[in-house]
């Protein structure tokens, strides 16, 4: 079971929000990652939970991934789970006013991930459950270290709340015209949101396909940095879909490698964000001492 965590996230203000009936819900210094496809079949699920299997082996810490779709989604699929509860099960029972109770509607895969899936109605969750879902991402932040969010493609208001809560944001794109066309409207539309740019960052998939724009035309053509590429390995992904296990349980690969690199420097971050708190908080003490 995770552990429970009750420190204050720094970019809120105070201990925590109030839920609808007006109960606290606590912050942690965790950390939250969106994927986020610039169109469907980027590979964005593919993406978030091998990265998120990865955080989970690198750092031996909770770590919860969350299929945030609108409608069906295939996080648990790519898992071999059947979960019995799912997101939208969190989102009606109102689970955020006690944390803890998350851990009814969540099912551990065997490499220690847990997962919290996407139930089985099209068009939820709705925009009018936007708060419900920006109290329950919270809420889950107070009991794992990473929340890695499966986002979808979707710009509704559910998503555009998980999105400012995230610490950041990696949007999947392939190197053809059509996906780096949306990846700039996309990258406008999220800032428009309110999300800081910073916290945005491009993972071009299936860079090695044949015949598509190189990285470097790609970066020159956009005027963008990208911050990871990672290769197309169809009969690598499949054959761990097929097992019901992340890339990382199967044979050395240049895919497992990449994918452990993204991991690792997201972990890092989090590390380094709590180093700077940190320091902040003991700068603070000592001047409130003097």
């Amino acid at each position: 079971m995770p552990r429970r965590r009750t420190e204050s996230r720094g970019r809120f203000p105070g201990i925590g929000a109030l839920a609808r009936n007006g109960t606290a819900v606590a912050y942690c210094a965790g950390m939250i990652v969106s994927f986020l496809g610039t169109k469907g079949g980027t590979g964005t699920t593919t993406l978030a939970v091998n990265c998120a299997a990865d955080i989970r082996r690198i750092t031996n810490r909770p770590t919860v991934v969350v299929d945030l779709k609108n409608g069906p989604g295939d996080v648990s699929l790519f898992l071999g789970l059947r979960p019995r509860h799912s997101f939208l099960t969190a989102l009606d029972h109102w689970s955020w006013i006690d944390p803890p109770s998350l851990s009814r509607y969540v099912v551990e895969h065997e490499c220690g991930l847990h997962v919290l899936s996407a139930g089985d109605e099209f068009g939820r969750p709705a925009p009018r459950e936007a708060d419900a879902v920006e109290q329950t991402l919270r809420a889950l932040n107070t009991i794992y270290d990473f929340v890695i969010l499966d986002a979808g493609t979707s710009l509704m208001m559910p998503t555009s709340a998980a999105l400012q809560l995230s610490d950041a944001i990696l949007l999947v794109a392939n190197p053809d015209v059509p996906c780096l066309r949306n990846l700039q409207r996309l990258i406008d539309a999220v800032k428009a949101s309110g999300v800081p740019g910073e916290r945005l960052q491009i993972v071009l998939n299936r860079a090695s396909e044949f015949g598509v724009l190189s990285t470097a035309q790609i970066e020159r053509v956009l005027g963008l940095n990208i911050s990871y590429s990672v290769n197309s390995d169809y009969r690598t992904v499949a054959s761990a879909v097929n097992s019901g296990v992340p890339v990382s349980a199967l044979r050395a690969s240049e895919l497992n490698a990449q994918l452990d690199t993204i991991a690792r420097a997201l972990a890092s971050f989090r590390e380094m964000t709590l180093e700077r708190s940190d320091a902040r908080h003991k700068s603070g003490v000592r001047a409130a001492a003097s």
